[in-house]
Order: C-alpha cells, then structure tokens, then sequence
C-alpha cells in the first residue's frame, strides 16, 4: 500500500514578529511590551489561536528569542527563527507550516486587535486567490517634493490602506517565496517587501481586498501603544485574560 500523504490542515498562519522596532523607542521591541496586561504579540496571537478556521499557527522571533521563547505563547504555537527582512522572516513561517496547509495567511505581531471576524472574511477570501483586508484613506492626501513642498492633491477615491492578516493559496504564497537554482529571491529587493500582496504584484499576480476593521493599528510609535490602551481601557476592546 502506497504511503500516504501528509493531513490536509486547511488554514494555516504565520505570524511575523521578529523585528527590532526601532522606531519605537523603546528597550524591547514593540511586540513584547505590555498592553493592559499582556503582551502586544500575545494579543495578535489569541484571536489566530482561538479561531475555528486556523488549524496551526507559527510566529516567527528573532533568533536569540525563538532560542528561548517567552512562556506566556500559547500550547501548539510553532516557534521558528526569522531571518534580515521580513518577507526572509515570512518565508521561515511558510517553511515551517509543511505540507498539508491549503490555505496560509500572514499577519503583523504588532495588530494586536484583529478580531474574529476579520479573520473569517481573509480566510473565505483567501479560499479563491490572494487577498488582502483594506480600509479607506479619510483624509486628504497631498503629493510633496524633496523639499516638502506640495505638488499636488492625489484622488483618495481608490487609496485603501492596507492590514493584515493577509490570507493566499498556499501554492500561491510558495511560489512568491520560491528561491530559483541561483540562490536568489524569484521576486528581488527582500529588504523593500513591506507585505506578501507586493510579491505577488511583482509577479503578476491579481489580488482581491475585503473589508478591513479601523480597529485593527499596528503598534509602531509609542503613540499608537497609548491608543491602544485607550482602546482597551474604555471597553472598545475585550480586556484580554
């Protein structure tokens, strides 16, 4: 009898949290600080791990942190090393999700609010082709110069702004972070890659938006952690436990 093959798992996700945060300012990186109890990343991580829909999860630390992972992750979160760039740090994840993963999408360490729903419309989208979670630009936007002088006004009509998680066919993502005989990256310049849907617009790729949630920041300055503890603390985010 044939051997068989590996278990189809369905959904899989990585999560991306091994930068430095340096614009951040603060000791540790921003995914490690504490947000009304808990840390950013644990945050991002509790929604991935308590949806129906994800079958595994991955989060990708920096080396010297996967080496000795913190013990608050949660039971069955693979912990792998990243690499220089995040798209190197993504690629990891992807690896270390192995066959089986039909579906496979990549979210930031530092949204610590992605909610349920969210999820479920990337994962029903991701079912189809690549896809990614948008919000409106609300704000007028001016084009500048060198100097910051004003160009001109760029129509925000068809300006979104992008979040994650970001969901794609497996065999999609894979091939986005194919490595050719060379030893190099089949979409070049890893270190300008600040998001899988750009690799797959590099390759010709078409991908598909679904709603996003004004809800879901990314931590990136101290200012932001502020709102989302204000978030937290005025009870438009669950408290986590």
């Amino acid at each position: 009898m044939p051997a068989e093959g590996p278990a189809a798992v369905g959904v899989g996700a990585v999560v991306v949290a091994a930068g430095q945060g340096h614009r951040f300012g603060a000791p540790q990186p921003k995914q490690f600080v504490d947000l009304c109890g808990m840390p950013v990343l644990a945050w991002s991580l509790r929604t991935l791990v308590n949806h129906p829909d994800v079958d595994r999860v991955v989060v990708v630390l920096s080396p010297s942190r996967a080496a000795s992972p913190p013990a608050w992750l949660p039971d069955g979160v693979l912990v792998v090393p990243g690499g220089v760039f995040r798209a190197d740090s993504v690629r990891a994840g992807v690896e270390a999700l192995a066959g089986g993963v039909e579906t496979v999408l990549v979210h930031d360490g530092a949204r610590p609010f992605v909610s349920a729903a969210l999820v479920s419309r990337v994962v029903d989208g991701a079912r189809a082709g690549p896809v990614v979670p948008v919000v409106a630009v609300e704000d007028t936007v001016k084009r500048v110069d060198e100097g910051g002088w004003i160009e001109g006004t760029v129509p925000r009509e068809r300006l979104r702004r992008v979040q994650t998680p970001q969901g794609f066919p497996a065999r999609v993502l894979n091939r986005t972070h194919a490595i050719d005989d060379a030893g190099t990256w089949e979409a070049q310049d890893a270190g300008a890659v600040t998001d899988d849907a750009l690799l797959c617009e590099r390759l010709g790729i078409d991908v598909a938006t679904v709603e996003g949630d004004p809800a879901n920041l990314k931590i990136t300055t101290a200012e932001d952690l502020a709102l989302a503890r204000a978030m937290v603390e005025t009870g438009l985010i669950a408290a986590g436990n």
